[in-house]
């Protein structure tokens, strides 16, 4: 036929970049790209959105699944245990350091060890006694190539730490309450949420001797007092960014569908029993509620959260993903599923996980490949 393509590789550039434009998971746009060098070429000439995250397993097995399909892939030497996710960094224990991979590209990153405090009390004879303790890793952030965020966990404390790519330590925050649920980085901003639903602003500043970062302050910017606490149920909180806005998502599980037999078990085919969205109005000083989320956005929720334009058809109509990163009695339970604000029956190509004591929670984190 007169003017037929002679390869795939000779159609416009204009028409692969629609092509492109709808391979919305990560590996399917690498894979477009591997074709030829003119669909490379036009796949980096696209403003494309984000790709959608991978779910990365933490067990050791080195496995992830693709959105929207939950395709398995592997990555070359990712198959230690993964203490947590940071966006597209991988966070790995190692014996003198925490390493961070990006299995896309294979950069790497080192920060120190979690931080041991120091801890005197008094013995039941009056000798005075230095308790010292590991902090556990709970979440990551690299706010940017100069500041890195943290939260640890000590028992029932949290703790925020910031650091630096290559420092020797970490700057511990001493003056914040007890329970913080997460933090997140927003608006050249730190914050952080607590158990009983307070934003919480830190100002950093840099230590004039050293360069290493600091909390010099920390201010209350909402009161979470207007917010209703149920003491009889099971709430996780997470801050995430959307759109510009700063975003708490609180999950409340009721007591009456936390199993015994020390395993907390995911809701097949039923409701979760309440999920909400508040804004936060720092001008106002208020958390302000969201009835429903933009038609392209969904929020995938848990250590690492991360707001990503999904389109319509793909969700399905569910815009919230979450991972089962509660826990109670020691035991763990972890899957992956979509729904709708408010919730909805559920369906999800991920597979379920279970673990029983896995430690940091939630057997797998989210992974957010960069464009």
């Amino acid at each position: 036929m007169k003017g037929a393509l002679s390869s795939w590789s000779g159609i416009p550039v204009e028409l692969a970049g629609l092509v492109v434009h709808h391979l919305h998971a990560h590996v399917d746009r690498v894979r477009f790209a591997a074709v030829c060098k003119q669909w490379r070429s036009a796949a980096q000439q696209v403003a494309l959105p984000p790709p959608l995250p991978l779910q990365a397993l933490k067990d050791g097995s080195g496995t992830f699944y693709s959105m929207p399909r939950g395709e398995p892939l592997r990555f070359p030497g990712c198959d230690d245990d993964i203490v947590t996710a940071s966006g597209n960094w991988l966070v790995y224990n190692r014996l003198h350091c925490l390493l961070l991979v990006d299995p896309f590209c294979g950069a790497t990153m080192t920060l120190p060890s979690p931080p041991i405090i120091y801890c005197p009390y008094n013995s039941d004879d009056g000798d005075e006694v230095d308790y010292s303790t590991i902090f556990v890793l709970v979440k990551l952030i690299v706010c940017s190539p100069h500041l890195i965020a943290a939260l640890f966990q000590d028992g029932s404390a949290f703790w925020v730490a910031l650091s630096r790519p290559g420092a020797s330590s970490w700057s511990v925050a001493r003056k914040l309450p007890m329970w913080i649920f997460d933090i997140a980085f927003y608006k050249e901003k730190l914050y952080a949420v607590s158990g009983w639903q307070d934003l919480l602003a830190l100002d950093i500043s840099v230590d004039d001797n050293n360069g290493d970062p600091q909390v010099a302050q920390v201010r209350k910017v909402i009161d979470g007092c207007c917010i209703t606490i149920d003491v009889y149920s099971l709430e996780v909180l997470y801050l995430i960014e959307s759109r510009g806005s700063l975003l708490m998502v609180r999950r409340r599980i009721f007591d009456g569908h936390i199993h015994d037999k020390g395993q907390i078990h995911t809701f097949d085919e039923q409701s979760e029993p309440e999920l909400v969205v508040f804004e936060a109005d720092v001008g106002q000083a208020r958390w302000a509620k969201v009835m429903t989320l933009g038609d392209d956005q969904a929020l995938f929720l848990g250590t690492c959260s991360r707001a990503v334009c999904m389109p319509e058809s793909h969700s399905q109509e569910k815009r919230v993903w979450l991972l089962d990163d509660y826990k109670k009695d020691g035991s763990t339970i972890n899957s992956s599923y979509g729904s709708n604000v408010p919730i909805r029956k559920f369906s999800c190509p991920l597979p379920k996980i279970s673990w029983k004591g896995h430690i940091g929670c939630a057997g797998a984190v989210w992974l957010f490949p960069s464009n």
